[in-house]
């Protein structure tokens, strides 16, 4: 099940490169050999294809502005940790007051493109390679065109239009101009359906290929494009193809989606893989996690850094009974893991001695792991970053034919079902998904972008349409003079 991240740590200790350094992999040729001589077999094939899966996981990109920017900047989650001055960066995006010198925001736009850049490196070392077996290029270039895609998609939500590099750019081409967002959807259509055709579906991988990526994951982002371009006939036609495949179910018990055990599990469409190898450092070649402790209790007999505490206004989004409420809010002096070795109370509230920097009085519980389980050093997180789940599916479905005026119940009372729920009782159909997105994916990371898409940014205090795409980061600007900058 971790494979990937194993190949992931042997092609950075061959290549001698480590995840403190993101910018000397892919994007410069590597040591000792040509591309053209290292492109040689199906093992330096697949070595080159998880090196371009390895942004990912990198801790400014998924472990902190997904969560900084999809939970806390919402009305969802408020930053916590220790004060405003603890990620002063992310205090700026909370409160929309973000600069172009902000460094997360660059780092988010720097490591994007390093992933971009890799799986160029990929697709033009593998075409046309007669030294590697053709069925194994085709699936390998698939990968790379779903992580070009994957990387783009990003950068346009956070950016809008932004440059298309589909290949190793030469040096009179460092300068390119900004796409238009337009152009830069069209891309991700193509790469997203050229994925989709070359690659396995989830069920043809073996135990040890699981999280590579699959025809549903890729149709799921194509899926996702296109709900992005309020394409709802497309976007209807491609979710209804993931849901009829019968490759992917809502894991029964709710509660049981964010734990180890279902790693890449038949809801999963498509994680970002972690993996506790139990080695020293900090942020080295480990492929663990910092998501465990940022968002645990920062009260003191819990020891976590008290990031990302959700929101009153999150609480009582939930209808009485909801399950889904217990399991992704914490609450104080909750126990969780009851009657097992790992059995904790969890203080949540303002406390002078103990917690003094709580804000809300909640914490996350999607992710939090059991002592157990956490690893020996803060990055050492093992439990997968869910990033397309089954139940996102369904509400695409349900949105897309919201907005069509065809059966948009179905979809979505079915993932109502799963956690013992009777139909909504919400008659606007737009309003019914849009609560049934808030509760069934809080705190994962999508809020922000539901806002802001659907034209509710006004719900975030601070929020105007003038905010919608974050500063381009100054510094590309001084290397790019033709990049123009967001009216932020």
């Amino acid at each position: 099940m971790k494979n990937l991240v194993t190949y992931i740590v042997l092609f950075g200790l061959m290549l001698g490169f480590n995840a403190c350094s993101p910018d000397k992999f892919l994007d410069t040729p590597a040591p000792n050999f040509s591309d053209k001589t290292f492109f040689d077999s199906e093992q330096a094939a697949t070595l080159a294809i998880t090196g371009a899966y390895d942004p990912m996981g990198w801790y400014n990109f998924s472990q902190l502005t997904q969560w900084a920017i999809g939970d806390a900047t919402s009305d969802d989650a408020v930053k916590g940790g220790g004060g405003d001055g603890d990620y002063a960066e992310i205090y700026e995006m909370t409160h929309f007051s973000v600069t172009p010198d902000n460094p997360l925001i660059a780092e988010r736009w720097e490591q994007l493109y390093v992933g971009i850049n890799r799986a160029n490196k990929v697709i033009e070392g593998l075409t046309d390679n007669d030294k590697i077996p053709a069925s194994v290029r085709t699936r390998i270039i698939g990968e790379a065109k779903f992580l070009r895609g994957f990387y783009l998609f990003n950068l346009v939500k956070t950016f809008g239009g932004v440059p298309i590099v589909d290949h190793i750019l030469s040096p009179s081409e460092y300068n390119k101009p900004r796409n238009t967002i337009e152009e830069c959807y069209a891309q991700l259509e193509q790469d997203f359906s050229d994925a989709a055709a070359a690659l396995p579906k989830k069920s043809q991988l073996s135990p040890d290929e699981l999280g590579r990526a699959t025809w549903g994951a890729a149709k799921a982002f194509l899926t996702k494009t296109y709900i992005f371009e309020e394409k709802w006939q497309e976007a209807d036609a491609t979710a209804t193809e993931i849901i009829n495949s019968g490759e992917y179910d809502l894991q029964p018990n709710y509660g049981d989606l964010f734990t180890l055990a279902t790693d890449n599990g038949i809801e999963s469409v498509f994680d970002i893989q972690f993996a506790y190898l139990n080695q020293p450092g900090w942020l080295d070649e480990n492929e663990g996690c910092h998501l465990e402790i940022f968002h645990r209790s920062r009260d003191d007999r819990n020891g976590g850094w008290g990031f990302d505490q959700p929101t009153q206004s999150l609480y009582d989004e939930f209808e009485t009974g909801d399950p889904r409420r217990e399991w992704t809010i914490i609450s104080d002096q909750d126990t969780l893991w009851q009657g097992t070795p790992d059995e904790e109370v969890i203080y949540t509230a303002y406390d002078p001695v103990h917690n003094p920097d709580a804000v809300t009085g909640y914490n996350k519980r999607k992710g939090t792991l059991p002592a157990s389980q956490r690893g020996n050093n803060e990055d050492q997180g093992p439990l997968n970053l869910r990033v397309v789940r089954f139940a996102e599916v369904l509400l695409w479905q349900a949105e897309a034919r919201a907005h069509l005026g065809t059966d948009w119940q179905t979809p979505l009372n079915r993932v109502r079902a799963r956690v013992g729920l009777g139909p909504t009782t919400i008659s606007n159909p737009l309003e019914a998904v849009y609560h049934e997105r808030r509760v069934e994916l809080a705190m994962e990371g999508h809020r922000y972008w539901d806002l802001v898409r659907t034209g509710r940014g006004n719900l975030m205090n601070g929020y105007t349409d003038n905010k919608r795409y974050f500063p381009i980061p100054q510094k590309e600007i001084n290397l790019n003079p033709n990049l123009t900058q967001n009216p932020y």
